[in-house]
């Protein structure tokens, strides 16, 4: 998808915002937007319900990874699965963190916006990225923030998993994204998969979502009788 000016525009008030936000808060959980190590935690269990039960052994790749807090989460409330991490971001100081503090890790930094990264993962996450809007329009965040989710959707094989903030909240905040959950399950459906599911069931005013590529739902229904709810190839 190919993405205009504007877009850029959005892209460079986040990289501004963050990499001041990693200035101003070394080490702490502000460094990455984020309210409490309670809050994160709360967030990451939720997306960590996309792999839950599935096989051990997956890659993963976390798209704003930040501090790479995700894959802290990994090793100490997962320690029995076997992650390929890896991750991406568009802010050079989160980057830099990265491959300063897990040499042994693969992190890019590049925009998602413009383009999907040519390699492949089992799952593609995003936490927290779509909800500090900044300065931008509402018109533009979606613009950004749902090319992002598509070519996101691009490089996973087996699920995408991501948040927003609810629009069923008891506060409004001028520079918060507040979600449209009609207009993001048209833009999922429209442009990403009609295999998706909404979790909106936890204490934090926001949601998670999954979306599936629908080969990764074919498999677990191999039975002839079920084949029209499917794409055909040749169709």
């Amino acid at each position: 998808m190919k993405m205009d000016k504007k877009t850029n525009s959005t892209r460079d008030d986040q990289v501004r915002h963050f990499s001041e936000l990693f200035r101003k808060h070394p080490g702490e959980p502000m460094a990455v937007s984020s309210e409490s190590p309670v809050h994160k935690r709360i967030r990451f269990d939720q997306i960590a319900q996309i792999f839950a039960g599935e096989e051990k052994h997956f890659s993963l790749h976390d798209v704003g990874m930040g501090m790479g807090h995700f894959w802290e989460y990994l090793q100490q409330c997962h320690p029995d699965l076997d992650v390929q991490y890896s991750g991406t971001d568009v802010v050079p100081e989160y980057h830099r963190h990265c491959i300063e503090t897990y040499p042994d890790l693969d992190f890019h930094l590049r925009d998602l916006a413009e383009t999907p990264g040519p390699e492949m993962h089992d799952y593609v996450i995003l936490s927290g990225v779509f909800h500090q809007m900044r300065n931008s329009n509402r018109r533009e965040w979606e613009q950004f923030a749902f090319a992002i989710l598509e070519n996101s959707f691009k490089m996973c094989r087996k699920g995408l998993a991501f948040n927003f903030i609810s629009p069923f909240v008891d506060f409004h905040q001028s520079e918060v994204y507040y979600c449209d959950l009609m207009k993001l399950l048209h833009v999922i459906r429209d442009r990403m998969s009609r295999f998706f599911e909404v979790r909106h069931n936890y204490a934090l005013f926001e949601f998670t979502v999954f979306v599936y590529p629908e080969d990764s739902i074919r498999l677990k229904h191999p039975e002839a009788e079920m084949d029209k709810y499917f794409s055909r190839p040749d169709a």
